[in-house]
């Protein structure tokens, strides 16, 4: 299965997993612009990418994603999670495994993630004590991408001032991940049982998505190579736009599908946490390959669906 995977890296550098992305995340047309900056010549992403696809699935890589059986259902429902449409009719059990509870359930037995908790927003008890042992947490929907609902929370009275009314949310650990003075993650991409390549993205938000790209390299010592980059930008349809939407992508996407800004350096870590970030992107990759999607827990959203099936029944004396 063709997967995005985002790490951190604390400040002892050890990598924590934060989230998977399905269907086709950005990734690989990251690290070819990444590579085009900092060597000066472009990479062999995108062909790797096919040669995997014909050589294990039998298929073009874009006919494999066509063929993906959740892969009608996944669109608009990313769509909706952006809060850009109604909640699809169709529904398809692996869009579960957008539900970052649900996430966080099936991998930390396997990857080390920040620890994590589902916010009951009728229960205060335990978010109370999870803050208490922590200090710092990080809120974020269950639902959701783009940074969107992050934020950083240090005591019980900045939970309460959100009014939250929901239980759509989670509380995870906070991890420092800084170098220099940014922010930043990495996002590594695994297919079909191989590691296919990663990159860092920098930011000096909270959060670093869809920050400075910044090609990775291997080296005895951790740190950016020139700590005041300057950048090049970039306009241009990405590689995963064209084959994801075709000619009707989204108008309010097109940030995220057509600007990007590279770094003219590098992020240098070292070898073994590039090997372990490899290690796990396809281990994770491996296990969600070989899932039954019917069998994986409800999912925030089918609750919230099931809830507003039976209240529109009492209003309707049903």
């Amino acid at each position: 299965m063709y997967i995005g995977i985002d790490f951190i890296i604390n400040p002892e550098l050890k990598p924590y997993l934060i989230e998977v992305n399905l269907g086709l995340p950005g990734g690989a047309q990251e690290y070819e612009l990444s590579h085009q900056v900092y060597l000066g010549i472009t990479s062999d992403i995108f062909s790797r990418i096919e040669n995997i696809s014909l050589r294990n699935y039998g298929k073009k890589f874009k006919d494999y994603l066509d063929g993906l059986p959740f892969i009608t259902a996944l669109k608009p429902f990313k769509i909706w999670m952006d809060g850009k449409a109604k909640m699809p009719d169709i529904f398809h059990p692996a869009l579960r495994l957008e539900d970052k509870w649900i996430q966080y359930q099936l991998i930390k037995p396997m990857i080390t993630m920040p620890e994590t908790i589902p916010v009951n927003h009728k229960n205060l008890q335990p978010i109370e004590a999870f803050l208490k042992r922590m200090g710092r947490v990080v809120l974020k929907r269950r639902l959701g991408r783009g940074g969107r609902g992050f934020k950083i929370i240090s005591d019980i009275e900045s939970i309460l001032r959100l009014n939250i009314k929901t239980d759509q949310y989670i509380l995870q650990e906070y991890i420092e991940s800084k170098v220099d003075h940014y922010v930043f993650s990495i996002r590594s991409i695994a297919f079909g049982g191989e590691f296919i390549c990663m990159y860092a993205n920098l930011s000096k938000r909270d959060h670093s998505n869809h920050g400075i790209i910044t090609f990775v390299s291997g080296e005895d010592r951790f740190g950016l190579e020139d700590p005041d980059f300057e950048t090049k930008s970039f306009c241009q349809k990405s590689w995963e736009a064209q084959l994801w939407f075709g000619e009707n992508d989204p108008p309010y996407l097109r940030h995220n599908l057509y600007e990007d800004e590279v770094a003219k350096t590098t992020l240098f870590l070292p070898q073994k946490i590039l090997d372990e970030i490899k290690e796990a992107s396809i281990k994770i990759e491996r296990y969600y390959d070989g899932l039954d999607f019917h069998k994986l827990p409800q999912a925030c959203f089918e609750l919230q669906r099931i809830g507003s099936v039976e209240n529109s029944s009492k209003c309707r004396g049903l």
